[in-house]
């Protein structure tokens, strides 16, 4: 009887040392992140502006890469155009004729070919300029 009783504890210190031993052993594996995939560099995008003022298109000459694109921005306190020339008929670049646009107000275009576009403002055609596309 006495063996008995020692070959219990003896199975259940086994038993709960199994257990334990088997606990420790299952121990939550730390998640890790996946190895962020290095960020490609952007390319800087080259902004083309031009202002317009009470005292004319600034710079009045730009030069730019083909496939640029050049915004006109209003700040001259009136309403404006951009329009090619010649005044008043803006005929040498029909995509050159952009409109009318109010003080605080901006319009843009793209130049895919290369060449020089001359421009000026319908309201006031002393007010002029010129984009050299290369």
């Amino acid at each position: 009887m006495r063996n008995k009783l020692i070959v219990g504890i003896i199975t259940v210190i086994a038993l709960a040392g199994g257990i334990l031993l088997f606990s420790k052993n299952r121990q939550t594996v730390p998640q890790t992140s996946p190895t962020p995939s290095p960020v490609s560099a952007v390319t800087a995008i080259k902004v083309n502006v031009v202002t317009l003022s009470e005292s004319g298109f600034s710079p009045a000459s730009l030069t730019i890469k083909a496939g640029e694109n050049v915004t006109w921005e209003n700040k001259s306190g009136v309403r404006a155009t951009v329009d090619s020339n010649p005044h008043p008929v803006h005929t040498s670049y029909q995509p050159l004729n952009l409109g009318e646009f109010s003080d605080g107000q901006s319009v843009n275009l793209t130049f895919d070919t290369p060449g020089t576009y001359n421009y000026h403002n319908h309201f006031n055609s002393n007010q002029s300029g010129t984009i050299i596309v290369e």
